[in-house]
């Protein structure tokens, strides 16, 4: 199942991209003045990489609600976004419930569950997108995409990203032979060892993203970490002895899009990692813009995901645990 979500992620962007021109232009009730979004999981990573996208287009703030309730200063000038994939996530409902008693505007992504009926009910603005699986970290694709047609139809944003959408597309397909053989090479450094990613933190979205993947698919923890910061703290972790480290693998994401003193970080610090882990592999994202290579690493790092689940010989669709976690939790209400 798992696979073959993967494999029509191309797919899944360019019917985002359809349900995302559909989008009418929305006007505000009053100047909007600062977004929230909430949103959890897979529902909410895609929030993550738009504010990443958005930090240099965007001229209001952008806060991320990953808990039940929201900022103090939500108010009539505040966009609201509600991010769930199944419509049922119980911190991204509080949170709404919140944001409605505060007044703010409201814009919902969903496929349906409680979020769409309060959205019917409550009249306020929404996009539906489809629910083919039970599955939301699979349909990243029309989370992230439907983040910018919202933020578009709210006159926030420009179209920019339109171009970039397609080109993503064409070259995430374009690139998927090569894209395969670099993700098995990958999940085999990872396998059995200890994986620890590091990179740019304009790339700490996808970092998180690379994460959930691995932590859900192939049912294994990650630790990421983004430079300048981990060079004030973390990279004094790497002072025991080489034998410590030898069933560490380290990641550095290094792209052409990183800032120089940040490449240059990540320069000094590639042979003290090489000094002591097990092993150290540089990753390169390809296209020419911030988008187009996060498209690559999304969909690279879903494929090592996929290859590492198959090493590790688990399911990589279950997630018991967290549903053993969610019926748990609906005990106490």
């Amino acid at each position: 199942m798992i696979k073959e979500l993967i494999i029509g992620f191309p797919l899944q962007v360019e019917k985002a991209i359809e349900i995302g021109k559909k989008i009418k232009k929305i006007t505000p009730t009053a100047e909007i003045r600062n977004v929230v979004i909430a949103g959890l999981g897979g529902s909410g990573i895609g929030a993550n990489i738009v504010e990443n996208w958005l930090q240099s287009r965007i001229k209001v703030p952008i806060t991320i609600s990953k808990n039940y309730t929201i900022p103090n200063f939500v108010n009539e000038h505040t966009l609201f976004v509600a991010c769930s994939f199944s419509g049922g996530t119980e911190e991204t409902l509080s949170a709404l419930a919140h944001a409605q008693a505060q007044k703010a505007q409201i814009f919902a992504i969903t496929s349906g569950g409680k979020l769409m009926e309060k959205a019917k009910e409550d009249n306020f603005n929404f996009v539906q997108i489809p629910n083919e699986a039970p599955c939301p970290r699979a349909f990243l694709g029309y989370s992230l995409v439907q983040l910018l047609y919202g933020f578009l139809a709210h006159n926030l944003i420009d179209n920019f990203f339109e171009i970039d959408l397609e080109n993503s597309v064409k070259k995430i397909k374009m690139y998927l032979p090569d894209m395969q053989e670099i993700a098995k090479r990958l999940a085999k450094s990872a396998f059995e060892h200890h994986l620890l990613a590091y990179a740019d933190a304009q790339w700490s979205a996808i970092l998180v993203r690379m994460q959930q993947q691995i932590n859900e698919n192939a049912k294994q923890l990650v630790h990421i970490n983004s430079m300048p910061e981990m060079n004030h703290n973390e990279l004094v972790g790497w002072g025991l002895s080489k034998e410590t480290y030898q069933k560490h693998t380290v990641w550095l994401i290094r792209s052409d899009l990183d800032a120089l003193r940040v490449d240059k970080r990540l320069s000094i610090c590639k042979p003290i990692f090489e000094a002591k882990a097990g092993k150290v592999i540089q990753i390169k994202p390809k296209g020419n813009t911030f988008i187009e290579q996060s498209f690559w690493l999304i969909y690279l790092f879903d494929w090592v995901s996929w290859y590492l689940s198959e090493l590790n010989q688990v399911d990589a669709f279950e997630i018991d645990v967290i549903n053993h976690l969610k019926n748990e939790l609906a005990k106490l209400k």
